[in-house]
C-alpha cells in the first residue's frame, strides 16, 4: 500500500533528477526555480512544497548522488580476492561513476567547477568518509598479512589525491578543446598504473 511519505518521497526523487540534469547543462546561476518547474510542469509554488530555495535543492542533489556513490564503491570494494583486486575493482568503478555522470549530465568545464565550489563542505565530507573506508580495507588487508603494516590514512589519502589530480588533468586539457569533451580513460589507465606501483611496495612476497 502506497502511503503520502512515499509519494512525497517518489516527487521528491523525480525533482532532484530533473534538477541535477538542469544544473549540469545550466549551472548554478544560471538556474532558477522556474527552470526547474517549469521542467516538471509544475507551479513554482508547488516546487516551494519541497524545497524553500536553490541552495537546499543543490544539497539533496548531491547528497543524492553521494549516496548512490556510496553505494557503488562499497560493492566494488567487497569484490576481489586481494586487496589489490579490490583496489582496483574500487578504482574502475570510481572513474567508471565520474565519466557516466559527466557524459549523461553534458557537464562542462565551468560548471563543474562551479557547482563544486558552493558545495565544497560537502565534498570534504565525502573524501574524509571514502578516506575512511579505504582505510579500514587497508587494515583488514594487514590483519590478513597481505600487506606491509604501514600507514593505512595517509595510503588512502594518496590514492585520492592521485586520482582526483589525474582527472583534474583531464578537465584542464579538455578546457582547451573546441568541445570541451573530457575523456577519462588516459586517467583511469594512469591511476591503475599508479595503484600497482604502490601496492607493489606493500605486499607480502
Amino acid at each position: 500500500m502506497t502511503t503520502n511519505n512515499d509519494n512525497i518521497q517518489s516527487k521528491k526523487d523525480l525533482i532532484l533528477s530533473t534538477a541535477r540534469q538542469i544544473l549540469a547543462k545550466n549551472g548554478y546561476a544560471k538556474t532558477t526555480l522556474d527552470d526547474i518547474a517549469n521542467a516538471l510542469g509544475m507551479k513554482k509554488s508547488s516546487l516551494y512544497y519541497y524545497y524553500q530555495n536553490k541552495d537546499a535543492l543543490l544539497e539533496d542533489v548531491i547528497k543524492s548522488e553521494r549516496d548512490k556513490y556510496f553505494s557503488l564503491i562499497n560493492d566494488a570494494l567487497c569484490t576481489g580476492n586481494t586487496v589489490l583486486e579490490k583496489i582496483i575493482n574500487y578504482e574502475n568503478k570510481k572513474f567508471e561513476y565520474v565519466t557516466s555522470v559527466m557524459k549523461l549530465q553534458d557537464v562542462s568545464f565551468n560548471v563543474f567547477y562551479e557547482i563544486k565550489n558552493k558545495i565544497y563542505k560537502l565534498i570534504k565530507e565525502i573524501n574524509e568518509k571514502e578516506i575512511d573506508i579505504l582505510s579500514k580495507v587497508l587494515n583488514e588487508a594487514i590483519k590478513k598479512k597481505e600487506i606491509k603494516k604501514c600507514d593505512t590514512k595517509r595510503i588512502a589519502c594518496l590514492l585520492l589525491t592521485i586520482s582526483e589530480a589525474l582527472r583534474h588533468r583531464e578537465y584542464y586539457f579538455a578546457s582547451f578543446t573546441v568541445d570541451k569533451q573530457i575523456d577519462f580513460s588516459k586517467a583511469h589507465d594512469d591511476m591503475i598504473f599508479a595503484v600497482k606501483l604502490i601496492f607493489e611496495g606493500l605486499l607480502i612476497k
